[in-house]
């Protein structure tokens, strides 16, 4: 009877534990499912209001409209559920870096395929000849006090510091940016906007960078 009575004593003590443990993980995600979708909202809004403040402080070519209107849809169109859980969606993870990435880098095709410069890159493949092409077709007459630089692309670091250096003298700044790749890519606003622009950049989840 004692050996009876200490199986079933046995299950109802495992019952119970398998039940603590469903309804504790059953209340975990019912409160972390609306934390997520918070935090990921507030990234969202973050990340599209660092983008759009640096229409107004960056010298580009951009029709503002324009990419504000593509700055919008590319915030729309990342915010739907495909950055949680990975490809698997066992979990309830936002996978926030390849948000941000993802983000950048259509932002980055949109200008390109527009042939605007917003947001420079910087790579092996550059020319130098392209890139001051670039430079006087946007800052116009700025540059035509500027003796820009016919470097060779051996050196891409010191050929953008030279660039950085000729530019800073008309109070010009080239305001660098990782997102951990080879390539660099940089901005370029009035000296007096440096704080507001790393500001933006913050908010756009990528990080400054000083070439030296």
């Amino acid at each position: 009877m004692s050996e009876h009575l200490f199986e079933y004593i046995s299950i109802i003590i495992l019952l119970i534990g398998v039940s603590i443990y469903l309804i504790r993980y059953q209340i975990r995600d019912y409160f972390k499912s609306p934390s997520l979708q918070i935090s990921q909202k507030k990234l969202e809004i973050k990340v599209k209001s660092g983008y759009l403040s640096l229409l107004n402080l960056l010298y580009h070519n951009s029709n503002k409209d324009d990419l504000e209107r593509e700055i919008r849809h590319i915030s729309t169109q990342r915010t739907d559920g495909r950055y949680v859980g990975g490809y698997t969606k066992d979990t309830n993870e936002f996978d926030a870096d390849s948000f941000i990435l993802d983000y950048f880098y259509e932002l980055i095709n949109y200008t390109d395929s527009k042939n605007e410069n917003f947001i420079f890159t910087a790579d092996s493949r550059l020319k130098i000849e392209e890139l001051n092409s670039r430079l006087r077709e946007l800052l116009g007459s700025i540059v035509e006090d500027i003796e820009l630089p016919l470097l060779s692309n051996i050196d891409l670091k010191n050929t953008l510091l030279t660039y950085q250096e000729k530019l800073n003298k008309q109070n010009i700044d080239m305001t660098f940016i990782s997102d951990g790749s080879d390539s660099y890519y940089f901005l370029l606003h009035p000296s007096n906007k440096k704080k507001a622009v790393k500001e933006a950049i913050k908010n756009i989840g990528l990080e400054h960078i000083i070439l030296n």
